[in-house]
C-alpha cells in the first residue's frame, strides 16, 4: 500500500512538472530563451546572421529602431552591395501606408469611418447578398472585419501581362490565383476578423474617387513628400531611377517585379530608410497625422477569440499584454519570393524593419524573435526554436524525480528492516 502511495506521489509531482514546463515554456513564455546571446542589438545582428548562414537569402536590409533613434542597421547580400536606400518591394506592408492615406482624409473630415463605403464609389458597388452591404464601412475594410471573403492574396502580373483595372480586379481579381477573388460580403459585417486584399483595394478606389487623382498620386502627394519618403513609390515605372534589390526566388533564380492592380494592397517599393522614416512618424510628431489619429488606429477592432490582432491598418502584436503597444506590418509574396516585416512600440519607442528576398519565412521569424527578445511575447516561432530546451528541462525534471523517489522508498525499506 505505502509503495502504490509513493507511485500516486511520484505521478503527482510529474504532472506538476509538467505544468510548469508548460506554463513558463507554452503559456508564460519566462522559461524560454531569446535569440540573441546578449541584450544588445549587436547580438541580435549576429544571430540573424546566424540563421541566414542556415537558409538561402538573396538579399536582406534590417533596421533597429532603440527609443525612438535608429541604433543598428545591418545588409547581407547575394550579388551587389545594398544599403539603407536600396528598394524592396514589400508586398502587404502597402496596405498599413493606405492606412495613414484613408485616415488622413478621415482627419481632414473628407470620410466618414461608419459611413457606408458605398457612399463613396461610383465607378464599381458591392454586389448583391443576402447580408446588408451599409454595414461594410471604411472602419470594417482598414480592420478586415468588413465581411468580404475574397481571401485575397494578389499574385500580381507579369512585365509584358495587362493589369486589370481597380474595377475589373474587385468583380474577379486575375492575379488571385489561390481564391476566387471577387470581392463580395460573404458573412455579417462586424462579427468578425477575416482577412481581405480586396478591403484595401476598395480603399484604393475610394482615395481615387474622393480625391479626384490617382492613388499613386495622392500617397507620393499625402503620405510620401511629408513624410520624407523620395525612395517609394506604389508605381515603379513612375520612379525608374530607383536602386532596386534583385528579386531572388527560393531556388535562387532571379525574377523580375511583377505589376499591380492592387497597389494598396501589394505593391509599394520602399526602403529602410524610408520606412524608418515612417516608423518614426508613429512615435512622433509628423506632418501627415496627429497622435491621437494614430493612437486611434491602434486600438483594438478585430480578435480572434479575446486576443486583439489588427487595428485600423495596423497589426496588433502586443495580444493582451498592457505594458507594450506593439503595431506594425508584414508582407509576403511567392514569386518573387518576398518576406517582409515592420514593427514599432508606441510606448517604448523601440522597433525593427526586415526587408529580403529569397526565404518565405526568415523576416517575419525574426521580426517575432525580436517581439520576444524586447517584449516577452512568445509565439509558435519562439516556442519551437525552445523545443528541445523545454524538452530537456521535462526530461531532467522526469529523471530527478523518479531517483528521488527511488531514494525515498530504499531508505523506507531500509530502515523498515533494520526495525
Amino acid at each position: 500500500m505505502k509503495t502504490l502511495k509513493y507511485v500516486a506521489l511520484m505521478i503527482v509531482a510529474i504532472l506538476i512538472w509538467t505544468a510548469c514546463i508548460f506554463y513558463g515554456g507554452l503559456s508564460n513564455g519566462f522559461l524560454l530563451k531569446p535569440i540573441n546571446t546578449e541584450d544588445t542589438n549587436v547580438s541580435f545582428v549576429a544571430a540573424t546572421q546566424g540563421k541566414i548562414d542556415n537558409e538561402f537569402v538573396g538579399n536582406l536590409a534590417m533596421t533597429i529602431i532603440e527609443n525612438g533613434k535608429i541604433a543598428e542597421t545591418y545588409f547581407h547580400s547575394m550579388d551587389q552591395s545594398i544599403n539603407d536606400t536600396t528598394v524592396f518591394q514589400v508586398a502587404s506592408v502597402s496596405k498599413w501606408l493606405t492606412s495613414w492615406g484613408i485616415m488622413r482624409m478621415v482627419q481632414d473630415g473628407r470620410l466618414d469611418l461608419d459611413a457606408p463605403v458605398d457612399n463613396y464609389l461610383t465607378r464599381w458597388h458591392l454586389p448583391e447578398t443576402e447580408f446588408d452591404n451599409r454595414e461594410v464601412t471604411l472602419r470594417r475594410l482598414l480592420s478586415h472585419t468588413s465581411g468580404l471573403t475574397d481571401d485575397l492574396g494578389y499574385d500580381g502580373f507579369g512585365p509584358n501581362d495587362r493589369v486589370q483595372t481597380i474595377e475589373e480586379s474587385l468583380t474577379k481579381a486575375a492575379d488571385g490565383i489561390y481564391s476566387e477573388g471577387i470581392a463580395k460580403v460573404g458573412y455579417e459585417p462586424g462579427s468578425r476578423y477575416m482577412y481581405s486584399g480586396a478591403a484595401y483595394t476598395i480603399l484604393q478606389l475610394v482615395i481615387e474617387e474622393v480625391s479626384g487623382v490617382s492613388f499613386q498620386e495622392y500617397m507620393t502627394q499625402n503620405v510620401f513628400e511629408p513624410l520624407g519618403m523620395s525612395h517609394s513609390t506604389f508605381v515603379l515605372a513612375d520612379k525608374p531611377n530607383l536602386k532596386l534589390a534583385t528579386l531572388y526566388n527560393d531556388d535562387g533564380t532571379i525574377s523580375e517585379p511583377n505589376k499591380f492592380t492592387a497597389l494598396a494592397a501589394a505593391s509599394l517599393f520602399t526602403c529602410t530608410k524610408d520606412l524608418s522614416k515612417f516608423l518614426l512618424a508613429n512615435i512622433s510628431e509628423n506632418e501627415v497625422l496627429r497622435e491621437e489619429t494614430i493612437q486611434q488606429m491602434a486600438v483594438p477592432e478585430a480578435f480572434i477569440n479575446v486576443t486583439p490582432v489588427y487595428g485600423m491598418g495596423p497589426h496588433l502584436y502586443s495580444q493582451r499584454k498592457e505594458d507594450s503597444k506593439i503595431i506594425g506590418h508584414d508582407g509576403s509574396s511567392g514569386r518573387p519570393v518576398i518576406n517582409t516585416a515592420a514593427r514599432i512600440d508606441l510606448q517604448s519607442k523601440n522597433g525593427i524593419i526586415i526587408l529580403e528576398m529569397g526565404s518565405h519565412n526568415i523576416a517575419s521569424n525574426l521580426a517575432d524573435e525580436w517581439l520576444f527578445w524586447k517584449a516577452g511575447i512568445a509565439d509558435y516561432v519562439v516556442i519551437q526554436r525552445n523545443k528541445g530546451y523545454l524538452l530537456t528541462l521535462l526530461a531532467i525534471g522526469y529523471l530527478a524525480i523518479a531517483v528521488l523517489f527511488i531514494v525515498v522508498i530504499r531508505r523506507k525499506n531500509k530502515n523498515k528492516q533494520m526495525l
